[in-house]
């Protein structure tokens, strides 16, 4: 019986150690040759994510000094970087180098490759594919929510709702998903989804100018605030 109820615990703790293991993986990793490196990408991403006015270059630049071949970083910047050819140049780092990390960030590389030889395509399907391997990826969620929020906005809060699902004190998911809600004309979620955005972030200028912009947005519709 003893060894019955052993054998019985370790099954148990073997099961919750997959299980562990199963959520780990869930998540794209990040992968490069320096911690700090490293640290300086979850800065510039939260930066720019939450729309912070520091500048996202400085991180940029230090992470890839301390690794010229920091793939996840020239992706991450072929994204979301406002100057086109910033964003090219940074793909073709990102390609060069792209055999040195895991599928899941080649899958990334790959969806870029995919939306700039396909620029009318607004149903990021290949970023989807991802998401069946990551689904418990909130940046991955907040990222598609990104690039389709003036495209496909009905598609951007599919990804949006899905990322504060994950992490229902994630500031930057409210923020791009309230301006997905402006663009599908759903300006109630998107006051919502910014007034949650300000109690994740009451420190951070941008959620008072999220709900500005839509303050705007609702006086040109005509719509008065009580």
């Amino acid at each position: 019986m003893r060894i019955t109820a052993l054998l019985l615990i370790l099954l148990t703790i073997s099961c919750e150690n997959n299980k562990m293991d199963k959520n780990k993986t869930n998540i794209i990793p990040i992968t490069t040759n320096s911690q700090e490196a490293k640290k300086h990408f979850e800065k510039a991403r939260f930066l720019v994510q939450n729309g912070i006015n520091a500048n996202p270059t400085e991180e940029y630049d230090k992470a890839i000094e301390l690794d010229s071949s920091f793939v996840r970083m020239y992706n991450f910047i072929s994204i979301y970087s406002p100057d086109d050819s910033i964003k090219k140049l940074n793909h073709k780092l990102a390609e060069k180098y792209k055999h040195l990390v895991s599928k899941e960030e080649q899958m990334l590389v790959d969806a870029t490759e995919f939306r700039f030889n396909n620029p009318k395509d607004f149903n990021e399907y290949k970023m989807f594919e991802l998401v069946e391997i990551c689904a418990s990826d909130k940046y991955l969620h907040h990222t598609i929510s990104f690039l389709l929020f003036r495209t496909n906005p009905k598609l951007a809060i599919k990804a949006g709702e899905k990322s504060i699902e994950i992490d229902d004190n994630y500031g930057s998911g409210y923020n791009i998903l309230g301006y997905a809600y402006i663009r599908n004309d759903e300006l109630d979620k998107a006051e919502k989804a910014f007034d949650n955005f300000i109690k994740c972030e009451p420190n951070n200028a941008n959620p008072y100018d999220s709900k500005a912009d839509l303050m705007i947005q609702l006086n040109r519709s005509g719509i008065k605030k009580l």
